[in-house]
């Protein structure tokens, strides 16, 4: 029989495996307990989970979906495991853009940049650019995708320009 992957002296519980791993039946109850304290706008929601240790065990985390979601479409895996859900990936803002290269500006931008607000509290991937014409000036609609609690199923599109004000810096991976 395996082992749990956290209490390496217990059995694994042989009907339940996440992510690719096997764990004791306390560890399943508390995953299973994590999972649907997910807020509901998280994407994806099943690995938003950690290992807290203790009595806590399995819980959400402190960190932002609007990283989490940022960094599974970008493959960060970058942090220390404490800053990583059950599957690896990011979930704080500084993990998501460490090693990244901020952008002089709007001009700069590319399709899957990451956009970060000004408060640095949010963020998101470019996901559209179209060049307009206002009159004789030339511009750029900047479109975001975003993992955030105001889009009614999490994953959202929005306007740089109407939503975020035209405000906050890009980063190239």
């Amino acid at each position: 029989m395996s082992k749990c992957a956290i209490h390496l002296g217990r059995d694994a519980d042989s009907d339940a495996s996440f992510f690719g791993k096997g764990y004791c039946k306390i560890c399943v109850e508390q995953i299973k307990n994590a999972q649907s304290n997910v807020p509901g706008h998280v994407s994806p929601k099943e690995c938003f989970i950690i290992y807290k240790g203790g009595s806590t065990g399995w819980e959400p985390p402190a960190g932002t979906g609007c990283a989490h979601w940022v960094a599974h479409e970008l493959g960060i895996q970058f942090g220390f495991q404490g800053d990583k859900c059950a599957r690896g990936y990011s979930f704080k803002i500084p993990d998501v853009i460490a090693g990244a290269r901020k952008l002089g500006g709007r001009a700069e931008v590319d399709i899957d940049d990451v956009y970060v607000t000004p408060n640095g509290k949010h963020c998101g991937l470019v996901k559209r650019i179209e060049e307009v014409t206002k009159g004789e000036t030339k511009t750029q609609k900047i479109t975001i995708r975003h993992c955030s609690s105001t889009n009614e199923r999490g994953v959202g599109d929005n306007d740089f320009d109407t939503h975020f004000k035209g405000e906050g810096t890009f980063w190239r991976r």
